[in-house]
């Protein structure tokens, strides 16, 4: 794909499955046609067949729909993604003064067996900040807005198996609570949003000195990474984590983000073909 105009970022690898859902969740009204996709897909430097590809397994994965005509758009579970990853610009307002309670989920009696299905009940407990404790108890402190009924639907939707149990947790003892505050590795993720701010910075100051394709390039990678971060920010109480690092990340990337939507409407302009 189009290289990184910045040597000293190395961004995770983009992959066409990866573009092309960013493409349907940020399309309105929200579908594109395969030669939308691919024609801007190859301005990026995907070949057409990685991209075709990446479209027919999103739909046998449910995750896209072909609504008819060569058209596709993001199925209900895609959706339920989609939200998932706009959250980023409100992260802050889902936490509430924690009271020193915990949530857990127990999922020993989830089977092991269909490996596509554990990853997604793995990732749907990351994604709302779960770790795992011992064998069978993920948990997380109970400092979101949303109540355990609640968060129990949300992670259904995201992909827990229904054989977890989600339920309340109150008085872990002083081993148990020692370990559980030591599940999340605070400093390495504070200096990473130290880091990816500083790079925003670095990245905005450049981009419209560089080539259209470039800077549309970078700052798809980019803000995708950035975004990516901050969405698997496991949302602590202000006692295990301060969030000054993260709030400021959030800040930089909204003002990023303003900058490249405008770089992105150039570029979708210069290479969407007319039907």
């Amino acid at each position: 794909m189009a290289a990184i105009a910045n040597p000293r970022y190395v961004p995770r690898h983009l992959t066409a499955r990866e573009l092309v859902i960013d493409f349907l969740s940020n399309r309105y009204p929200r579908e594109m046609s395969v030669q939308e996709i691919t024609g801007v897909g190859i301005a990026l430097g995907f070949t057409e067949q990685s991209l075709r590809m990446a479209l027919t397994r999103l739909v046998e994965q449910s995750v896209a729909a072909n609504i008819g005509r060569g058209r596709y758009c993001l199925s209900p579970s895609g959706e339920a993604m989609r939200d998932e990853v706009r959250k980023w610009r409100n992260l802050g307002d889902l936490a509430r003064p924690w009271s020193g309670a915990w949530i857990g989920v127990f999922d020993a009696s989830v089977p092991r067996s269909d490996r596509a299905a554990l990853r997604r009940h793995e990732r749907a407990m990351r994604l709302r900040g779960f770790r795992e404790l011992q064998s069978g108890l993920w948990i997380r402190p109970a400092n979101l807005r949303d109540s355990v009924a609640e968060l129990r639907e949300h992670l259904r939707a995201l992909g827990l198996h229904p054989a977890a149990l989600v339920v309340g947790l109150q008085d872990l003892d002083d081993d148990a609570r020692a370990k559980a505050t030591s599940l999340w590795d605070t400093a390495a993720m504070l200096a990473t949003y130290r880091a990816l701010a500083d790079e925003l910075l670095a990245s905005k100051g450049r981009l419209e000195r560089l080539p259209l394709d470039t800077a549309a390039a970078e700052s798809m990678v980019l803000g995708r990474d950035v975004i990516r971060h901050i969405n698997l920010d496991p949302v602590l109480p202000e006692e295990l984590m301060p969030q000054r690092a993260l709030s400021n990340l959030i800040r930089v990337m909204s003002d990023y983000d303003q900058n490249a939507r405008q770089i992105w409407r150039r570029f979708m302009r210069a290479h969407t073909p007319r039907e």
